[in-house]
């Protein structure tokens, strides 16, 4: 790769691993099942790679997503 550093690191989770929904973020539109459609970043180049990678944190649902008609998942330290 070229410098690391000009580059934007994303790490997601839940529905976000969905590579379809995610680029919907990237390139515009609207996810399958969302009320809300995306404009899309101002520079929509595609990801260059993907890696999948384990983050010690306990998956949780709370609250309603009005966008999504359902829970948001939301990620919490697990303690020592």
């Amino acid at each position: 790769m070229d410098n690391l550093n000009e580059k934007v690191w994303y790490a997601c989770y839940s529905s976000n691993l969905l590579q379809e929904r995610f680029l919907c973020y990237i390139k515009g539109g609207q996810p399958a099942g969302a009320n809300t459609s995306y404009n899309g970043c101002d520079d929509k180049k595609l990801p260059i790679d993907s890696e999948r990678m384990y983050i010690p944190t306990e998956l949780y649902f709370a609250n309603v997503s009005k966008n999504w008609n359902g829970g948001i998942a939301f990620i919490r330290k697990i303690l020592d």
